[in-house]
């Protein structure tokens, strides 16, 4: 593994906040069984009954509209909600979706355009930000190409493994930060994953019209295709089926609320109303406006950070061995959740887990939609984690360089060090005074080194018998 192995590392494991990629599969296994549910479901059985990512997990997969729900629980496991297709999941990120199906809607009834600056969509006497004079579009808020960043820069609670952390963030602070951000690129130019932006893109629509954005959502999209269980709202009388989130240490955790950023990732959804909006984009089936939305979103093509991927609306669009599928991908504080399709293989998969985690089921849904990508087997202990002084964890806070363009930023979190690389982030917790773990990152550890009580000088990390050192930055 060299040092562009090591950042694309760092890029499959940031998806553990919602910053898709392909995932880089440790301990990898090439399968040959193409599409082969029982291959699927060994797969799944061994991520939740010997890896342990979570306790519970729906999988559901559709080749040529015929529909498969598989479900694994652990033995282990406390909770007792029903486990089916029916299952109700906190989606996150696969919300995104949905918000650039209702872009699209928009723009082929003619009530928006693509191209139309984020400027004309924010209320009166607000300064969206611009660089050199480019503006921002709705197409580019919608690819994650607005140069804007992960999270708000106002949230009150700013660490990215805080739980709950956009719940009650509003409006006021979402129109009221705005002016406030520097572009540091052209938008439309590179890929800057985004949580704000789908914010911004989902409130600029429902301000245009007068109406909340999860009325026109439930109007235009989740209602016209038959999603009943696909919503922004937690209903009571549903309760039985609502599965028990977990957070990355597998303790009992949310419901969680993404306040005004609900576009980015609030929705709750099932295995089965999940299949049903990807046979929309399989087989064409559903209404003509919505038929007409879809086809749209896969028209566009946008940097999409990596080689091998490129953006659509909402969508990645990944080629790789001969073959082009489309994904997303997300995680809350208590889920993971992927889904997907290979127009080719007409064959679509969701995969729902019920605990937040570094790679969930992603990279079985990868090979699910393309057999050529591998799937991780490895079976690594959980470390055991220890509690240290906060003069002690702060030593590592600083960032460290192994050439220009590999530099790591070590910053504070809310229940351990937040490693950061570009749009990358995780988080790792100490082992002993001077190495530390991470839960999302399996096998990783890292190692600081200095002067005693001093701040770190070098930081050392170790992933699969590579070894990496980095200098800290004066």
């Amino acid at each position: 593994m060299d040092r562009r192995d090591f950042s694309k590392l760092f890029l499959g494991f940031a998806a553990a906040y919602a910053l898709p990629q392909p995932v880089v599969a440790l301990g990898a296994l090439s399968n040959n069984t193409g599409n082969d549910e029982d291959a699927l479901q060994r797969f799944v059985r061994h991520r939740i009954l010997k890896q342990q990512r979570a306790y519970a997990a729906v999988t559901g997969t559709l080749k040529s509209s015929e529909r498969r729900i598989i479900t694994v629980r652990a033995p282990e496991a406390k909770d007792d909600y029903q486990l089916d297709g029916d299952t109700i999941f906190e989606v996150a990120s696969l919300t995104k979706i949905f918000t650039a199906l209702l872009l699209a809607v928009e723009v082929v009834h003619k009530r928006v355009r693509l191209d139309d600056p984020l400027q004309d969509y924010v209320p009166s006497g607000v300064k969206a930000p611009t660089f050199e004079g480019r503006q921002i579009t709705l197409a580019d808020l919608a690819t994650h190409g607005a140069s804007l960043p992960l999270r708000p820069n106002n949230l009150a609670a700013s660490a990215p493994d805080a739980p709950n952390k956009y719940a009650g963030y509003s409006l006021e602070q979402l129109y009221g930060g705005l002016p406030n951000y520097h572009l540091q690129a052209c938008p439309g130019s590179q890929f800057n994953y985004s949580n704000l932006a789908f914010g911004l893109l989902g409130q600029g629509i429902a301000l245009k019209e007068g109406r909340s954005f999860a009325e026109i959502l439930r109007e235009r999209v989740t209602g016209p295709l038959g999603l009943r269980d696909t919503s922004l709202e937690d209903d009571p009388r549903k309760s039985a089926r609502r599965a028990q989130g977990h957070d990355f240490y597998l303790s009992p955790i949310g419901p969680t609320s993404d306040g005004v950023l609900a576009p980015a990732g609030g929705l709750r959804s099932t295995a089965n109303d999940l299949l049903t909006l990807l046979d929309l984009f399989i087989s064409g089936r559903g209404p003509k406006d919505l038929v007409a939305a879809s086809r749209l979103m896969l028209s566009i093509d946008r940097p999409g950070g990596s080689d091998i991927t490129r953006m659509a609306l909402g969508w990645r669009k990944t080629t790789t061995h001969g073959e082009t599928y489309y994904w997303s991908n997300g995680s809350s504080d208590g889920s993971r959740t992927f889904m997907g399709f290979n127009p080719a293989r007409k064959a679509g998969v969701v995969a729902l887990a019920d605990a937040a985690s570094g790679e969930g089921l992603d990279d079985i849904g990868h090979h699910f939609l393309n057999p050529q990508q591998s799937v991780s087997t490895k079976v690594i202990p959980t470390p055991d984690f220890i509690t240290l002084p906060e003069k002690v964890l702060l030593r590592g806070i600083g960032r460290y360089e192994q050439a220009k363009d590999d530099i790591i930023e070590i910053s504070r979190g809310y229940t351990g060090l937040i490693v950061s690389a570009g749009y990358g982030e995780f988080v790792i917790r100490p082992q002993s005074p001077t190495t530390y773990a991470s839960k999302m990152v399996p096998g990783l550890t890292i190692e600081f080194e200095g002067a005693d009580m001093g701040p770190a000088l070098t930081l050392t990390l170790r992933q699969d018998d590579k070894t990496y050192i980095y200098k800290r930055i004066p």
